[in-house]
């Protein structure tokens, strides 16, 4: 936990970067890289009935943060994007904070 998922992004680029942001985010954040989860989510956005392929969207699903960690770890992830997909456009990347008490891993909650 943390759970990222991104879109609009080749897979090899997402591949590419399970390689080093994770390690990065962990430092950046104190929690161990191996409790990051980074999901790729293919996709397809339309605009005016056509694929549009301009935006890449990044989520954060994690317990909450301050504001200063998340400004360090959005950061993070747009350099860390930018350097695997050169093409990149626009990227939106949005925090969703999870509620401890209601997230569950085998069967216990946080």
């Amino acid at each position: 936990m943390p759970h990222i998922r991104m879109r609009g992004l080749p897979e090899d680029a997402v591949a590419s970067l399970s390689g080093t942001l994770l390690t990065q985010l962990a430092e950046l954040t104190g929690i161990h890289a191996q409790g990051f989860t980074l999901d790729w989510i293919p996709s397809t956005s339309y605009r005016d009935g056509k694929v549009d392929l301009s935006t890449t969207q990044v989520e954060v699903l994690w317990f909450p943060k301050d504001p200063n960690t998340h400004d360090k770890v959005e950061q993070a992830i747009r350099e860390a994007v930018i350097l695997a997909y050169p093409e990149l456009q626009c990227l939106a990347v949005m925090f969703r904070a999870l509620d401890p008490s209601r997230y569950y891993r085998d069967g216990k909650h946080f």
